[in-house]
């Protein structure tokens, strides 16, 4: 079994009886020499010392379960192609379904440049979708605070913060079906697993989350074909071929075990589209603001499901926040002068008495800038 031309895959000088995790170790010198070796192609296709006509970087596959000698050599020898290339590794479960890796091993500044961040969503979809194990406000605050500990802010700035990616549910489908982060996340394991079109309260909790991920520490990853609202279950469904606006297609009407489910128009959703189009433009105009300006958190309000915290870097200033509930609630945190509404576009708000005071309808998003 296996391809002859190919060296062996082996791990040598790991700990005794350890195969993953942040572990020493290295790979057999035939295999770590032919990693290298289709990285320079990639990195410096025509080999002339200059990498522009490369790619930017690497996303790097389960990562945990190479030790990490191999990945402090790889780092070396990629950075000596092109210095400025990412590493982003998947570093993921430690116990499934209960434990992630913290990545703070791997974020020393001798291995990678990032993580896939899927400890940053975890909280957010049980914060914003009910998911269990179910966060207030105040406990959601504390567990982002918490998984940022140890990680130096270099590196907290470009975290993969993904909602979605090909090993997971599509990112609607996984709000629409709030059970356990990334557990029998399909009809076969779950006969009650939706599979159809999420509905509109799914929408809205999904564009809270967007402009969470859009306005919080961290790079904002996109899994192509969310953004134009598809859906699907756990793997393989998420890795079904993007929809197009310019074709058309069957109405989705079958369930692959039989069961009732409505008939869906497979179309792209052009309302999402522009929300992703609009807060991307967000972020580019105030890029250095939400890349490197300071977060602090204005309000953690249990009772109502308010939440908000700004982003600050000199004299600029982001206000976010989010009505976590059913109900219209009413916003007051500290601030002074005059606020552009930055998302949704349009109008200001004035301050009075030192205090922003805004109503927020239902289950939605707000950015204000300062001017």
């Amino acid at each position: 079994v296996g391809v002859a031309s190919l060296p062996e895959w082996k791990k040598v000088g790991r700990p005794a009886g350890l195969t993953h995790g942040a572990i020493e170790g290295n790979l057999v010198p035939g295999v770590r020499d032919l990693v290298f070796n289709v990285t320079r192609r990639w990195l410096d296709p025509n080999g002339d010392g200059d990498p522009s006509d490369g790619i930017d970087g690497f996303r790097l596959d389960v990562a945990e379960m190479v030790p990490l000698g191999f990945w402090r050599d790889y780092r070396r020898f990629v950075r000596s192609i092109n210095p400025e290339a990412y590493l982003v590794g998947e570093v993921w479960w430690e116990s499934w379904p209960d434990r992630m890796y913290d990545p703070a091993p791997w974020l020393q500044g001798d291995v990678f440049d990032a993580v896939m961040n899927y400890r940053w969503y975890a909280p957010t979809r049980s914060f914003f979708a009910g998911a269990p194990p179910g966060l207030t406000a105040s406990q959601y605050a504390a567990q982002l605070d918490s998984l940022n500990t140890g990680i130096e802010p270099s590196y907290l700035r470009v975290m993969m913060n993904l909602t979605a990616s090909h090993d997971t549910p599509r990112f609607g489908t996984s709000i629409y079906n709030p059970g356990r982060n990334k557990y029998h996340a399909n009809p076969s394991e779950d006969q009650n697993y939706r599979i159809d079109r999420p509905d509109e309260r799914t929408r809205r909790i999904q564009q809270m989350i967007l402009v969470q991920q859009f306005t919080y520490i961290g790079a904002p990853h996109v899994w192509n074909g969310d953004e134009v609202g598809m859906w699907g279950a756990d793997d393989p469904d998420p890795r079904k071929p993007l929809v197009w606006a310019d074709l058309r297609y069957e109405d989705e009407t079958t369930h692959p075990y039989g069961r009732p489910r409505p008939r869906n128009r497979v179309a792209p959703d052009t309302v999402l589209l522009r929300v992703y189009a609009d807060l991307i433009a967000l972020r580019k105009q105030h890029l250095r603001l939400f890349v490197d300006g300071t977060l602090n958190w204005l309000q953690t309000d249990d009772a109502t499901g308010l939440l908000a915290y700004e982003r600050v870097l000199g004299d600029q200033r982001a206000i976010v926040a989010f009505n976590n509930s059913d109900e219209p609630r009413q916003l007051a945190v500290a601030a002074h002068g005059t606020y552009r509404t930055a998302y949704p576009a349009g109008g200001t708000a004035t301050t009075g008495g030192g205090m922003l005071r805004v109503e927020l309808p239902p289950r939605t998003a707000r950015v204000w800038i300062r001017h």
